[in-house]
């Protein structure tokens, strides 16, 4: 999902922010949860000199503010991407910084049109420190096939219960069976992935 907005955070917080942030690398030397996962989409991801085009050709740098947590799929899955770019490029510059407890704050001024805010976030800013425009959590193609994923997982399981429920609110059992499913179908499409993120990355810094 990507959001257009004007600035919402001011210049004092976002300067505390970067100072605080770690780098795609020290993220994932820290997960104490998918480290392996994380190194394993990283190296996964290959995008081509073509698609990196659009960044190479900026004067300066981007920096982008990151609100995660390595434990979310959506962080799992997407912020290796943005990681492989950084490497491969010198016009991206990821501050990565959990969102709990202390960013809450910042994660609050960017809200999902649902009203609450997800991870991972990702706040994009020019070398002024003027906001560019905000992508949260997936593609939106990524999310539509999500729930197709989800409604094919319980008509192959019907019997487990917890069908129509929120993931957070299902049995353990369930729970980690769904979420083991869903990671097996990501990394299918993780090329797709890619190439709609780019998309999102490139209509972000062009506007």
């Amino acid at each position: 999902m990507t959001l257009s907005e004007t600035s919402n955070l001011s210049q004092e917080r976002r300067e505390r922010a970067f100072q605080e942030a770690v780098s795609f690398g020290t993220f994932i030397e820290q997960a104490q949860v998918n480290q392996q996962a994380l190194a394993a989409n990283f190296e996964a991801y290959a995008p081509d000199e073509r698609q990196l085009d659009f960044l190479n050709e900026l004067q300066e740098p981007v920096d982008v503010l990151v609100l995660a947590h390595d434990w979310c799929g959506d962080v799992v899955a997407n912020l290796p991407l943005f990681g492989k770019i950084a490497e491969r490029t010198d016009k991206l510059r990821l501050h990565i910084l959990n969102r709990d407890p202390d960013n809450q704050d910042i994660a609050d001024l960017y809200k999902h049109a649902d009203g609450r805010n997800h991870i991972p976030t990702y706040v994009f800013f020019d070398g002024s420190g003027q906001e560019l425009g905000v992508f949260i959590e997936r593609p939106a193609e990524i999310s539509a096939l999500l729930g197709q994923w989800i409604a094919n997982f319980w008509t192959d399981h019907p019997e487990l219960e917890g069908r129509g429920k929120p993931i957070s609110s299902l049995e353990e059992a369930e729970r980690k069976e769904l979420l083991h499913f869903l990671k097996l179908r990501r990394t299918e499409v993780i090329g797709q992935e890619q190439n709609a993120i780019l998309r999102e990355i490139q209509s972000i810094i062009s506007r």
